[in-house]
């Protein structure tokens, strides 16, 4: 058995141009660096996606659903991500399904209309956390989400996995 090393750390622009050519991937394995440097371009995305929508007033129900579909570009990142660390994509499906259930859930409430209005009763954010259909789908969701996390932050498996070989490690004899 010969000698594990690792790959120089890929570079920002090198780490996107990877996770972008592979959006429908969801094979294989991504490295941390790829992953993280996707996720801040993705998040500055989103950020500015939200600013157009809030501009154009756009309605919440629209907005949300319009997030959803935007929020799956990162899904395969994210299960590669998993991947890398021998844990399942459905981790990250799972977590997906979740906020796409509960933003939907959310933005139906009645109370989400007051919430919009140009003068808004306090009240009203008050009634949303009344629900607990509302609770159990933000408890569960963060819960794993929160796993998710520091799922992303541990170091890919040096050795090949059931996912594949390691994109950040090679074995030289």
């Amino acid at each position: 058995m010969g000698k594990i090393i690792a790959k120089p750390q890929l570079g920002f622009m090198e780490a996107v141009k990877l996770a972008c050519g592979r959006l429908t991937d969801f094979s294989g394995r991504s490295r941390r660096s790829e992953f993280w440097w996707f996720i801040l371009v993705f998040v500055i995305l989103s950020w500015v996606f939200s600013l157009v929508v809030q501009a154009f007033g756009v309605s919440l129900l629209t907005a949300e659903i319009a997030s959803d579909i935007f929020s799956l570009l990162a899904l395969a990142v994210l299960a590669r991500r998993l991947q890398d660390t021998g844990r399942s994509k459905w981790w990250a499906i799972c977590a997906w399904v979740l906020g796409v259930i509960g933003g939907i859930y959310t933005a139906t409430r009645p109370a989400m209309e007051e919430l919009q209005s140009v003068n808004p009763d306090p009240m009203a954010a008050l009634e949303i956390f009344k629900d607990p259909v509302t609770l159990c789908l933000m408890g569960v969701t963060t819960i794993i989400e929160i796993a998710i996390f520091i799922f992303c932050l541990l170091d890919g498996k040096p050795e090949a996995n059931q996912y594949g070989e390691s994109p950040k490690y090679i074995e030289v004899e």
